[in-house]
């Protein structure tokens, strides 16, 4: 059974379009963020229906007002989670009035005859990108306004999925040696499109517009087809997620801040993006012997670090309790409530 993964969409009864996180969830509930809200004034839509987005940006503090909207007028969509020890937000199955996925839309786009100016720019680039590296177009899918048929093809980007995690190596493979070869149908920021996308950064997370430059620089997943942005996804299979919600409890011990070597990057493309470190050390000392990884759910921090590179992090430890196996040990989690926007993961060389 497929279930619901990463970057699927949601539509609750009243109408609400949640974006689902991860691929881990409770038996009763979904995890995602509310992203589109009903209403006239809204620029996505068709016809009568409109939306309007509700988070100016994928922050921290935006994520924050997102979840006191919903506790405020859509409480039944909040989760006090006894596994994460947060609240957050969390779609009740009995609510979803429909399921949408990425792969199925996608698929009906590669068939159909009859397409708008966006739709095609979206099947034009799966198949570009299934040619380059070998994937099949069935290991593709859609997100975002076009995978919900909102998209308004002016000012929609194209966000792409891309599942496995040997396609999604391909996958970034290959557009890292593309924009190296300067494709003339695939290009990455430059220009004023750069400088805009420094400049946000730089305001939405604690880094200089230096540092963020330096981070665009590892960045592989976005860029330009032919002139319009896209943006690509990996999403793990469900035969390759093999933790269980509640198998894994998770508590605060409050925000650290210091260095960390990375030793392992295997789940660094998805999200949750983890990197695996060692040499964790705050204030020139060791803490916790047994920090073992870095998790975010911030899409920033995916897939821009290597093995061996050291960093500089500042985050939530917590202390990890891995019923399974019996262990104890600790992460440190950048993105949460706590910090409140002032965490990061930077390599050491940045800024220095």
């Amino acid at each position: 059974m497929r279930g619901f993964l990463d970057r699927d969409f949601l539509k609750t009864v009243e109408g609400l379009l949640f974006c689902v996180v991860g691929g881990v969830h409770p038996k009763d509930r979904v995890i995602s963020y509310l992203k589109y809200l009903p209403s006239q004034e809204g620029r996505w839509g068709r016809g009568s229906e409109r939306y309007v987005r509700t988070m100016p940006n994928y922050t921290i503090p935006s994520l924050l007002d997102n979840i006191n909207m919903l506790a405020r007028k859509y409480p039944q969509y909040i989760l006090n989670s006894r596994v994460f020890h947060v609240r957050m937000s969390a779609v009740p199955r009995r609510l979803i009035l429909e399921h949408y996925r990425p792969e199925e839309k996608l698929g009906q786009l590669l068939k159909s005859v009859k397409l708008d100016p966006l739709q095609e720019k979206v099947v034009q680039l799966v198949h570009h990108l299934s040619e380059k590296t070998g994937v099949s177009k069935d290991h593709f899918g859609i997100t975002g306004s076009v995978l919900l048929d909102i998209h308004q093809s002016n000012f929609s980007d194209i966000d792409l999925i891309v599942y496995g995690h040997k396609n999604s190596s391909k996958i970034r493979q290959t557009l890292q040696e593309e924009f190296r070869k300067k494709d003339f149908l695939l290009r990455r920021h430059s220009g004023k499109d750069l400088e805009k996308l420094l400049e946000r950064w730089s305001r939405n997370y604690p880094i200089t517009l230096e540092e963020a430059r330096e981070i665009y620089e590892r960045r592989w997943n976005y860029g330009f087809f032919d002139g319009k942005a896209f943006s690509i996804h990996p999403v793990k299979m469900r035969s390759e997620i093999k933790e269980k919600y509640g198998t894994k409890v998770f508590l605060p011990e409050g925000i650290v801040e210091g260095r960390a070597r990375i030793i392992g990057v295997a789940d660094s493309l998805f999200l949750p993006c983890t990197y695996v470190v060692e040499e964790f050390e705050a204030n020139g000392r060791a803490v916790h012997g047994e920090v073992r990884e870095m998790t975010s759910f911030d899409g920033f921090y995916v897939g821009i670090l290597n093995i061996g590179d050291e960093v500089k992090v500042k985050g939530k430890l917590e202390r990890v309790l891995d019923k399974k196996s019996g262990e104890t040990y600790y992460r440190i989690l950048v993105g949460s409530p706590e910090a409140r926007g002032q965490d990061y993961i930077k390599p050491v060389s940045l800024g220095e």
